[in-house]
């Protein structure tokens, strides 16, 4: 449990504050703020301050993504506010240790227009990024703004011909991923040209980030 899951759990006690109570302040089900409470997932940044006004604490200390981006000076040093987030809108923060830092640290949406692409995705498990390179070209231009769906870290979860966001030997990539017999085939939006065979996909060297559920 790191300072902020504790620092969380610590206020919710002294507040004596119920998880039903927090996720309906957050927005969010019950099982998220279980989560919250265990170390599992962090408070993202855009549901910080809501919860923290209603615990009486800072956002950045019971979030680690609000304290990173105050830090980062993404966000001024008196916070983005409760009701900064306009109406119909979202708060979708970054894909982190992805790519290279290029951008803010969370960037505002409309809600419609993330929920069209997102499916049904929960959406405190969306992140941003951008395409890095022109591997999905003319599909997903180079520095397109991709939404990533983040539950799909393990090879079980891989789905054969999607597209994913993943590091390989710490480079990151957003490519189409073709599961066969002789291993994975990480390949371009032409999948004749530039195409990775990956005979272990379990290989340290691939590091999964997340499945692609659109662009803008």
């Amino acid at each position: 449990m790191d300072k902020y899951t504790r620092a969380f759990c610590e206020a919710m006690d002294a507040t004596r504050t119920r998880n039903s109570d927090v996720a309906k302040r957050a927005g969010v089900v019950d099982n998220y703020v279980s989560q919250w409470r265990t170390g599992r997932r962090p408070i993202p940044a855009g549901r910080a301050p809501a919860v923290a006004e209603m615990l009486g604490v800072p956002p950045e200390r019971i979030s680690e993504p609000y304290a990173r981006l105050l830090m980062s000076g993404c966000i001024p040093r008196d916070g983005i506010g409760s009701g900064t987030v306009p109406i119909g809108h979202l708060a979708v923060d970054r894909l982190h240790s992805f790519d290279y830092g290029d951008g803010p640290g969370f960037i505002l949406l409309p809600e419609f227009l993330v929920r069209q692409k997102a499916g049904m995705t929960p959406l405190d498990e969306i992140r941003w990024t951008f395409q890095p390179n022109d591997a999905m070209l003319p599909l997903i231009p180079a520095r397109t703004l991709v939404l990533v769906d983040v539950r799909t870290l393990t090879q079980d979860r891989v789905i054969d011909g999607g597209i994913y966001a993943f590091t390989l030997f710490g480079r990151p990539h957003i490519r189409r991923i073709l599961i066969r017999r002789e291993g994975w085939v990480l390949c371009m939006e032409d999948t004749d040209k530039d195409r990775i065979l990956l005979e272990d996909p379990t290989m340290p060297e691939l590091s999964l980030r997340g499945s692609v559920v659109g662009w803008l």
